[in-house]
């Protein structure tokens, strides 16, 4: 059997890995014959096949792009499915494999339609296409946006700014939402759910807490178990003011025993100044808790 391969449509990691693999595996196994259509669906509409011998393919793992060449020539628009068909029954090719992404596998389909022997190789970065897990292309797309954005993060950290990253991804967001998991991106936007610019206004304008996360609107947060703890026995702060012991005592009353901590002022405040209690460690809500309680 004679077979020709071609690649169209944009180029993407993989497609000589494809292209050596269908060599090898056919000429090894099923003692087939294949032949290369030169840039796409151009060469197979104006007649520009070239012999692809075993020798050809050796040592192309690790090469990119495609030894074929790739356009987005239609030949629906160049003769269709008649000239498809001239040009294979002048080459005695009995099939085609056609190496490509969403537009290119639908045109294979048609040609399958046709009455023409068609394998089509799911082949695009943006992981489009159905009935397959994952398309070639795609596990190296993410790789090379999660390290782009590892490197943008420095850069955001250093001058505190908020970072947008536009990924590729066409209609589909399977690029932005592993490359955002990936490198923990604090909001990841996909096509498949709508966000409007209010939320992600008010999503990127909260303001962060002392320990670097944001308030969360869950009416089930609450201080840790350990912080409520510390707030009942070493003082606490309620609303801003401290509620450590009264100053108003008597002389006889406002005498510390030995070994304990000075009483401070009831009617001073946390906020806006120094704690009036540095001694009994006061705390504020939603400050940091003081070093020697950590």
């Amino acid at each position: 059997m004679k077979i020709a391969l071609l690649t169209a449509g944009g180029d993407c990691p993989g497609l000589n890995a494809v292209i050596r693999g269908v060599v090898l595996k056919g000429d090894r196994i099923y003692d087939h014959e294949f032949v290369g259509v030169k840039d796409g669906f151009r060469g197979l509409v104006e007649d520009d096949i070239v012999p692809l011998p075993r020798q050809r393919v050796r040592g192309l793992s690790k090469v990119g792009g495609t030894i074929l060449g790739t356009s987005r020539v239609s030949p629906l628009t160049n003769g269709g499915t008649a000239r498809v068909k001239e040009v294979m029954d002048k080459h005695e090719i009995d099939a085609l494999i056609a190496i490509g992404g969403e537009g290119t596998l639908t045109v294979a389909r048609m040609f399958h339609d046709d009455g023409i022997n068609v394998v089509g190789v799911p082949k695009t970065i943006d992981n489009d296409l159905s009935a397959t897990d994952r398309t070639f292309g795609f596990d190296t797309a993410v790789s090379v946006a999660t390290e782009s954005i590892d490197r943008l993060r420095t850069t955001g950290e250093a001058h505190s700014r908020c970072m947008v990253v536009e990924v590729m991804g066409r209609h589909v967001g399977w690029i932005a939402l592993h490359a955002g998991m990936a490198s923990g991106a604090h909001v990841i936007l996909i096509p498949e759910v709508p966000v409007s610019p209010e939320q992600l206004c008010e999503w990127s304008s909260t303001p962060t807490t002392a320990a670097g996360r944001r308030p969360s609107s869950s009416p089930r947060a609450s201080p840790s178990r350990g912080r409520r703890r510390w707030r009942a026995t070493r003082g606490t702060a309620s609303g801003g003011r401290c509620s450590a012991a009264s100053a108003t005592r008597s002389p006889a009353s406002s005498r510390s025993a030995p070994g304990s901590r000075p009483a401070t002022p009831r009617s001073a405040t946390c906020s806006g100044g120094a704690c009036p209690a540095p001694t009994t460690g006061c705390w504020r809500p939603g400050s940091a808790l003081p070093r020697s309680t950590r």
